[in-house]
Parts: structure tokens; C-alpha cells; sequence
């Protein structure tokens, strides 16, 4: 017998090889992006919207009061409107995928460890989008209309360092919120949604009115003001961290419902 029909018996009797920690990560990444429509189409189809919708009020506001292009109109709050998508977008990817990959025999944490992956890869290609629409914007003058999008003092005006953190630090960061409410949907459906939903609305008041009551919006200014864009972006990296742990221990439960 020879050794390619050595080596072929062997692995007829050893079975299947088991991929890797990697591969089955992997897998999940892939399994996300399976749909296009929903990963990558939508995303791009709203995005695009909300800049043409703007550039469409811009240009009537133009025209109606007869201001010219160097005159301006202002930062514009409109991009703002995709980071709450991204909660959307999270809900959605895990509620559609996670019962299928339990199926093809992904454990709960190759789950939550692609998701993230998927996360990452989807804010880093966001960055590096609007990074160059920002440059594009800044370069016609506002698209133009002295319109101003993506190069704003709030996240695009910097360095393409800071843009590409800014950028990739708002998204992911909504994407790891929704990763929450995505667990919340898999394991305890619409009603943990609306106990998650009040839960963070409580928080939120809370924090409100604790920096009210000890009157510390001065010194919450202040440290705006010395960490500075970069500084605040490279922050936001701690709550969304914290938001895709909560997620997983979510899901550490969770069980395919259809």
C-alpha cells in the first residue's frame, strides 16, 4: 500500500478534521455576511439616503434664499441618524443568525467572538468611507453647497487618524449597544426589549440627575474639553466593550426560538 493511501485510510478512520477556534469564528463572520442585502446593501442604501436627503433640503434652503455656497449653512447633525441604525443593524444580524449557526454546531461564544469580529469589520470599513468622504467634502467645498456632513467639528476635522477613530469609535459603539438588545430579543424576545429599553432610560435619567444634583456639568465640560475628540473617541472603546461582555453573558443561556 502506498503513502498517499496510508495517509488517505487514516483519515477515513479518524473522521471529520474539527476547525480550528479561528475557523469556527470565522464561520460565524461569514455566516453574517451570507445575506449582502442586510449586511452591507441597507447599510450603504441609508446612509446614502440621509447625505441625500440633506444635500436635497440644502439645496432648496440655497435656492429659496438665495445664499451662495460661501455663505454656509453649519454643521450638520444628519450622519448622526445612522448611529441609531447600527442598533437596528445589530438586532437584526444576531436575531437572524443565531439560531443557524447553533445549528452548524457554533458554540455561543464562537457566536459572540464572530459577531464581534463582524462588528469590527463592519465599523472599520464605515471609517474609512466616511474618513474619505470626509477629505471629498472638505476638497468641493462642502459638495458645493458649503454643506457640512462629514467634515464636522464633531467628528471630521482632525487628523485622518482621529477621523478614522471618531468614525469607527460612534459606530462600533452603537453596534455593541445593539448587540445587548439583540441578546435581550434571543433569549427573552419583545419583552426583554422593553425591560432593557426602560432599564437604560432609567440609567440615563439617573446619571442626568446625579451630574445635575452635584453640579458637575462644569467639570463634565472641562473634561471635554482635555481629552478632546481623539481622546473622547478612544473612550467610547470602554462602554462598548462593556456592552458586547453584557451581550454575551446574554446569550450564554439563550436558546433558538423560532
Amino acid at each position: 500500500m502506498t503513502t498517499v493511501a496510508l495517509a488517505e485510510s487514516s483519515a477515513r478512520i479518524a473522521g471529520p478534521r474539527t476547525p480550528g477556534a479561528f475557523a469556527r469564528v470565522w464561520r460565524v463572520v461569514r455566516l453574517h455576511y451570507a445575506n449582502r442585502m442586510n449586511s452591507i446593501a441597507v447599510p450603504l442604501i441609508i446612509a446614502a439616503f440621509i447625505v441625500t436627503v440633506y444635500l436635497v433640503v440644502q439645496t432648496l434652503i440655497v435656492s429659496a434664499t438665495g445664499q451662495n455656497a460661501e455663505s454656509g449653512q453649519g454643521d450638520s447633525p444628519g450622519l448622526v441618524y445612522f448611529l441609531p441604525y447600527q442598533v437596528v443593524f445589530a438586532v437584526q444580524a444576531m436575531n437572524l443568525t443565531f439560531a443557524y449557526a447553533l445549528g452548524l454546531s457554533s458554540t455561543r461564544r464562537d457566536f459572540s467572538l464572530g459577531t464581534w469580529l463582524m462588528f469590527l469589520i463592519q465599523s472599520a470599513g464605515f471609517a474609512v468611507l466616511f474618513t474619505a468622504l470626509s477629505y471629498l467634502e472638505q476638497w468641493t467645498s462642502g459638495w458645493g453647497l458649503h454643506a457640512e456632513i462629514f467634515h464636522t467639528v464633531v467628528y471630521g476635522t482632525g487628523s485622518v487618524g482621529q477621523r478614522l477613530l471618531t468614525f469607527f469609535a460612534g459606530i462600533l459603539l452603537f453596534q455593541c449597544i445593539g448587540s445587548v438588545f439583540g441578546a435581550a430579543f434571543v433569549r427573552w424576545r419583545a419583552f426583554g426589549m422593553y425591560v432593557l429599553s426602560a432599564a437604560l432610560v432609567v440609567l440615563l435619567l439617573g446619571a442626568v440627575a446625579l451630574i445635575t444634583f452635584t453640579d458637575s456639568w462644569g467639570a463634565v465640560g472641562r473634561w471635554f474639553v482635555a481629552v478632546g475628540p481623539a481622546g473622547f473617541s478612544a473612550w467610547l472603546l470602554v462602554p462598548a466593550a462593556m456592552f458586547a461582555v453584557i451581550g454575551h453573558l446574554a446569550l450564554r443561556r439563550a436558546t433558538p426560538k423560532s
